[in-house]
C-alpha cells in the first residue's frame, strides 16, 4: 500500500507557521521580485484570485478584499520541508520525496489505514505546524486521487484509504481525466475527443487504443487505476542535472560590488549542493536582467562558460561566476532580483546556475553568451577565466 503525503498550500502554511495573524485570512505568496502570484490559501483561492496572476495588476484588488500577500522566502519552505519530510520517516523508511511538498510512504504491513493515516497527519501537525492531506492506495496513481479528494472533503478530515471505499468507480468518476497523474493536457484533450472523460472511463479503456495513442507509459496509468502496481517507490532521486542559487534584492542595485558579492553567495551555495550529492560542475552561468516592470530604461543579459575540468570547489566557481559577472555587468541599471531555478531564462536580476553535466569534450573553457556581447568580449572573458581571475 502506498500513501501520498501532501501539504496543503505548502508556502501559505510555512508563513503561517511565523505568523498566526495569517490564518483564516486570505494570503497569496508572491514569486521572487513580487511578480506574480505562486500559492493561495483556501480562502484566497474562494476570491477567485488565480494562480499566476501578475501582482502589479491586482494590487488595488487585494488590498480592497483583504487579501494579505508575502514576498517567498525559499530559505524557509526548504528548512520547513526537510522538517516535514523528517517527521513522516518516523513512520516508514521507505519514503520517496517526490517534491518539496509532497512524499510517497510505503505502508505495507500496516493495519487500520484509515486511522494511522490520521495519525501520520495530526503528528506533522503537531511537530511542524503544517497541515496535510492524504491518500492511501495500492499503486501511486491511486494513492494521488485518493489524495486530491481528501483535500476538497472536509468530511474525511484529510485522509482517504481508497481501499475502503466500497464504490471505487464511483469515486473514480468524480476525477475528470486531467487530474490524473501522468495525463497531460494533449492527452486529456484527445482522451476527451473519444468519450473519456473521467477516471472510471479511463480505467475502462481499451489496453491496444491506451498503448497506441498514450505509449507504454500511459498503459502503465491505466493498470494503476485498476489497482495494479506498475511504478515503485524511487527511494535513491536521479542527481540534479543543474543547479540554480538565487536571492531577491530588498531594494534596487545598482554597485558591481554588490552585485559581485550576491554572485558570490549564490555561488556558494550551489556549491553546497553538488557537494551533498556528490557532483561536479563543468559549466557555470549567469543571469543579470533589471524589472521589466518598472518604467526604466531595462536591460537583460547572460554568460556561460564551461570549466577546463568538473568541480566542486567553492573559489573556482567563484572565480568563474565573477568573471562572467563582470563581462555582462553594465552601469546605469537598476538589477532587483532572480530566477529559481537553472535553464528557464533570465527573468529578473543576477543568478548563478552550476550545470551538472558529463566531462566537457573540449579540453579548454568555452563562452556561451547572448548576441549583446561582442567577439572581442567573449575573448576578454575566456582570458579572464584562464587567468583564474
Amino acid at each position: 500500500m502506498f500513501a501520498l503525503v501532501d501539504c496543503n498550500n505548502f508556502y501559505v502554511s510555512c508563513e503561517r507557521v511565523f505568523n498566526a495573524s495569517l490564518e483564516k485570512k486570505p494570503v497569496v505568496v508572491l514569486s521572487n521580485n513580487d511578480g506574480c502570484v505562486i500559492a493561495r490559501s483556501n480562502e484566497a483561492k474562494a476570491l477567485g484570485i488565480k494562480m499566476g496572476a501578475p501582482f502589479f495588476q491586482n494590487r488595488d484588488v487585494f488590498r480592497k478584499k483583504g487579501v494579505r500577500f508575502c514576498s517567498s522566502n525559499y530559505s524557509l519552505y526548504g528548512d520547513m520541508s526537510g522538517r516535514v519530510m523528517a517527521t513522516l520517516q518516523q513512520f516508514t523508511p521507505e519514503l520517496e520525496l517526490y517534491s518539496i511538498d509532497e512524499a510517497f510512504l510505503c505502508l505495507d504491513g500496516c493495519t487500520g489505514l484509515t486511522q494511522y493515516g490520521r495519525l501520520l497527519r495530526s503528528t506533522v501537525r503537531q511537530h511542524t505546524g503544517i497541515p496535510v492531506s492524504i491518500g492511501i492506495a495500492p499503486t501511486k496513481t491511486l494513492a494521488k486521487v485518493a489524495n486530491k479528494i481528501a483535500k476538497k472533503d472536509a468530511a474525511l478530515q484529510g485522509v482517504l484509504d481508497i481501499a475502503a471505499v466500497r464504490d471505487i468507480d464511483g469515486l473514480l468518476e468524480r476525477v475528470p481525466v486531467e487530474e490524473i497523474w501522468g495525463v497531460g493536457s494533449r492527452y486529456a484533450a484527445m482522451l476527451n475527443r473519444h468519450g473519456i472523460k473521467n477516471a472510471c472511463q479511463l480505467k475502462k479503456a481499451d489496453d491496444a487504443f491506451i498503448q497506441k495513442t498514450m505509449t507504454i507509459a500511459g498503459l502503465r496509468t491505466v493498470h494503476e487505476l485498476r489497482g495494479s502496481p506498475c511504478i515503485g517507490l524511487e527511494q535513491a532521486p536521479k542527481p540534479k542535472k543543474a543547479i540554480g542559487s538565487s536571492r531577491s534584492f530588498g531594494k534596487p542595485v545598482e554597485a558591481l560590488e554588490e552585485l559581485l558579492e550576491s554572485v558570490s553567495e549564490y555561488v556558494s551555495r550551489a556549491a553546497e549542493k553538488l557537494r551533498a550529492q556528490n557532483c561536479a560542475a563543468s559549466t557555470v552561468q549567469v543571469y543579470l536582467t533589471t524589472n521589466r516592470f518598472k518604467d526604466e530604461p531595462h536591460y537583460a543579459n547572460y554568460l556561460s562558460c564551461t570549466l577546463p575540468a568538473p568541480t566542486a570547489y567553492t573559489p573556482e566557481l567563484i572565480r568563474c561566476a565573477q568573471a562572467c559577472l563582470k563581462e555582462i555587468y553594465r552601469k546605469g541599471y537598476r538589477y532587483v532580483a532572480g530566477v529559481d531555478e537553472a535553464g528557464r531564462g533570465p527573468l529578473a536580476g543576477p543568478v548563478v546556475a552550476a550545470a551538472v553535466v558529463l566531462p566537457p569534450r573540449h579540453p579548454f573553457p568555452r563562452v556561451n553568451a547572448s548576441k549583446k556581447l561582442t567577439p572581442l568580449q567573449r575573448d576578454k572573458a575566456y582570458a579572464e577565466i584562464v587567468r583564474g581571475a
